[in-house]
């Protein structure tokens, strides 16, 4: 039989994992059912994420993954969350570290930051535990030490006790913060933003946002087509309303203007990004036509958010300890 235990944070309360970003729900749904592993819901606003990271580090009695244990490791693995609050990055490391046949010796976990570049900016470490003997040990893993608006990467590791008491990593994993990706498609009569296929009158798959953060600024890069069908003389255009987490607007922007000069299909590339901000969390595209009276006028539209604010999931395994996570309900997730 395991022992289960919990790493103590720095004020002496237990820990609790958190899983944030993941892939649309229905996956998170399948690979439950899959895994057998059970899902409560709690209705609860926690951090907002952008994204996740999964970490599985296997060596020789140390080990970082998910609770499952089979064959001297980790089944599944655990996760680094990228939550960002206030135009700053916090990754929060979520998961269980296991010693097994390392009798009296003694591991925690390290977080090593740097920036887009590599640069390096800080080191932050999780709680000593120690193994009494060979049996296999578990700790419940939840660390979010720094926050930084220059964090772009993460370097993970499990670190030993020496005889010479001095610390040493026995494994590591680095993740990056990777660009994140929405589809947009808008269809109105006459009047289509998506992919550059066409048939039936509308768009046949959709466009793109790509959202990136660097340096504390979120960047939203909008791609794709822009269609005027069977309206002669018509005229659109793109518009992008940015906002904050408290629903304020922080700027608008516009695309070219572009016209049909009779009633067959009409089609324009799509490539804009002209607005960065480091507290942006959500941006409605829209398509605008311009009426008879020279006033351009919104006909559809599309939001898209690059943080999400989720509920409690607790993913629940057997033996004994429950891992809670953060989950967002029904969002793809990149």
């Amino acid at each position: 039989m395991k022992e289960y235990q919990t790493i103590l944070g720095v004020n002496g309360t237990p820990l609790r994992g958190q899983l944030a970003r993941s892939w649309r729900l229905r996956m998170l749904i399948l690979t439950g059912v899959l895994l057998g592993v059970t899902m409560v819901w709690t209705p609860q606003a926690e951090a907002g994420s952008v994204g996740w990271s999964s970490i599985k580090i296997t060596e020789s009695g140390f080990d970082f993954g998910g609770e499952g244990f089979v064959a001297g490791a980790p089944t599944k693995s655990g996760y680094l969350a990228w939550d960002l609050n206030d135009g700053k990055l916090k990754p929060a490391l979520y998961g269980h570290l296991h010693l097994k046949d390392v009798r009296d010796l003694c591991a925690r976990m390290r977080l090593d930051y740097y920036s887009n570049t590599h640069v390096f900016l800080t080191t932050k470490y999780g709680g000593q535990v120690c193994a009494e003997n060979d049996k296999r040990h578990e700790w419940d893993v939840n660390l979010a030490p720094y926050e930084s608006n220059k964090i772009g990467e993460v370097k993970v590791s499990i670190e030993k006790l020496t005889a010479k008491k001095d610390w040493t990593i026995v494994g590591s994993e680095t993740v990056k913060l990777s660009t994140v990706n929405d589809k947009v498609k808008i269809t109105e009569d006459g009047f289509d933003f998506g992919g550059e296929a066409f048939a039936l009158g509308a768009p046949t798959n959709a466009g793109d946002v790509a959202w990136s953060w660097s340096n504390g600024q979120v960047t939203p890069h909008l791609t794709g087509v822009l269609h005027i069908n069977n309206a002669a003389g018509a005229c659109a255009r793109m518009k992008l309303d940015y906002f904050q987490e408290d629903g304020t607007r922080l700027a608008e922007e516009f695309g070219g203007k572009v016209c049909a000069s009779d009633n067959q299909h009409h089609s324009w590339t799509v490539d804009l990004k002209p607005f960065s901000d480091g507290k942006l969390e959500s941006m409605k595209v829209s398509i605008q036509t311009l009426a008879a009276d020279g006033q351009w006028r919104t006909i559809g539209t599309e939001t898209v958010r690059y943080v999400y604010h989720a509920a409690t999931v607790a993913l629940c395994g057997g033996g004994g300890g429950c891992l809670a996570n953060q989950f967002p309900l029904g969002v793809e997730v990149k």
